[in-house]
């Protein structure tokens, strides 16, 4: 929880500062608790029952309000779940077990050892000249805005509205090689940018081919052959794609992964027609594959013949509207915060009324344990945004075109504040238009994160089980770090749990 953070158990931190969140010792004495687990001063311990379906996962840092600083950092990683039924393939040519190419990597692997099944983390930097991790310390950096800042203005000196670093790493090295056979490989990929969404173009590699066979929670009901996608694959921040990609008939030699995703905020579209795509030079070369001739047969099952898991998507429930919004400056051209709110009323009926809600302010939605709710995301901003909702697994259900109206700033003086300027800026009203469209067919899974496109509602439906506090965001973590993340609430508030009033004056 992004309350929960703490400090190193460090002699060097002034007296009178906090060194830990509001939250932190909710949960020590909740793990002691349950688990018999002691938090010692600097650390926390926590346990995962690890009973969902087998998936590609991701841990990171998620401290408030400076979660962009400490995942670009480096505190991030894989999580794979493995086993249980929803990870049974099948050759549907024979009905026995697929066989999916591996091993992966693991503990005390010889330095020699070869991989078929490889996680790829793939993110953006920038470097000092001296090597050091570079990130902006100053709100010039994303428009040249110099002040003046808050109170005087509604600019914060530190917050860039997004980040885009000039080079590509893949688990942690900047522009890598991989030696790979004329054979099949698994290719765990995560989009660990801040902001960045990536199209990888594997259409570089003449007489490749790729299938996706699993999303951010698991299998998808079937294989997706990216041909259809010109051998493309969009990934937002924090989605994952598991895929099997073929070298068999591709020739021998080096060849390099390409990206052409955009070097700015991306808002749908396809490259070249609607936005300029990654600088060759840099951002828009991934990593080289050397393509080597197979050291023996390949066994694994080809993937046009991969029976996977059923996917069983929950149905029924109640509706809840959410919006997205972005305030913008009164100051400079860009924005100056991004919200999420609420939305009153029905837009396929007519104009609803939306409002923003900041992280402080009360929990706003609370379902029960064992329901099943469509949380609908209006996006009212320019701009595609990643969501994301912890501790479940969702369905997505489809996307339909919107209109939104933001509120004037009629009535407003010149003595009025700019924050009260910014704060009619925060409601409007949304209506749905045209006809509903469903998911891509590599969205037909399970998710923990969708992309909502602007001027659209995206419609994503879960299953509320575990009873606690949790988080719903934009996962481009400048967003989540300025007022892009909300606190819900699964279930009864939790006996000892801090007061929403703790909240804003202590977290």
């Amino acid at each position: 929880y992004a309350e929960a953070w703490f400090l190193p158990d460090a002699g060097d931190i002034p007296g009178g500062y906090a060194t830990e969140g509001t939250w932190y010792e909710f949960f020590a004495q909740k793990a002691k608790a349950l688990h018999g687990v002691e938090w010692a001063p600097g650390t926390a311990t926590f346990q995962y029952p690890n009973t969902q379906r087998a998936a590609t996962l991701w841990f990171h840092d998620h401290t408030l309000g400076m979660t962009r600083l400490n995942v670009y950092a480096g505190p991030a990683g894989f999580y794979i779940l493995r086993g249980g039924p929803a990870d049974a393939v099948f050759d549907s040519r024979t009905g026995r077990k697929a066989i999916l190419p591996g091993p992966a990597p693991a503990l005390a692997d010889s330095p020699d050892a070869k991989y078929y099944e490889i996680p790829m983390a793939i993110q953006d930097r920038a470097f000092t000249r001296n090597g050091q991790l570079f990130y902006p310390d100053t709100r010039a950096y994303f428009d040249e805005y110099a002040g003046p800042y808050v109170p005087d203005s509604d600019v914060s000196p530190i917050w860039n509205p997004e980040f885009f670093g000039n080079t590509l790493i893949v688990n942690g090295r900047t522009w890598p090689f991989l030696d790979v056979e004329q054979r099949r490989y698994r290719f765990r990929v995560l989009n660990g940018c801040n902001s960045r969404f990536l199209i990888l173009d594997f259409a570089s590699i003449p007489g490749v081919r790729v299938w996706q066979i699993g999303s951010d929670g698991g299998f998808l009901p079937r294989p997706v052959n990216l041909q259809a996608k010109q051998q493309r694959l969009l990934l937002a921040p924090a989605e994952r794609a598991d895929l099997i990609v073929d070298f068999t008939t591709v020739s021998e030699g080096r060849f390099i992964l390409r990206n052409v995703g955009p070097d700015e905020p991306f808002g749908g579209g396809e490259p070249q027609d609607d936005f300029d795509v990654a600088d060759p030079r840099s951002t828009g070369r991934v990593m080289q594959f050397r393509v080597h001739r197979a050291r023996a047969a390949d066994p694994t099952t080809p993937p046009e013949y991969l029976q996977l898991p059923p996917v069983v998507r929950p149905s029924g429930g109640t509706r809840r509207r959410l919006a997205l919004i972005e305030l913008m400056s009164d100051f400079t051209d860009g924005p100056s915060e991004a919200h999420l709110g609420n939305v009153m009323g029905n837009p396929a009926l007519g104009p609803a009324t939306y409002h923003d809600r900041e992280w402080a302010s009360p929990v706003s939605e609370n379902p029960s344990p064992g329901t099943v709710e469509t949380w609908e995301f209006y996006n009212t901003t320019a701009d595609a945004h990643p969501m994301h909702i912890h501790e479940v697994q969702f369905a997505v259900v489809n996307r339909q075109p919107i209109e939104s109206e933001p509120d004037d700033n009629e009535g407003m003086t010149d003595n009025t504040s700019a924050h009260m300027a910014s704060m009619r800026m925060s409601s409007g009203t949304v209506r749905a238009v045209g006809t509903p469209h469903p998911p891509e067919p590599n969205e037909l899974g399970f998710k923990d994160t969708v992309i909502a496109y602007p001027d659209e509602v995206t419609r994503v439906r879960m299953r509320f089980t575990s009873a606690g506090q949790f988080v719903w965001h934009c996962h481009i973590v400048e967003h989540e770090d300025n007022e892009m993340m909300r606190p819900y609430r699964i279930g009864e508030v939790q006996p000892g749990q801090p007061t929403e009033m703790d909240a804003r004056h202590g977290g």
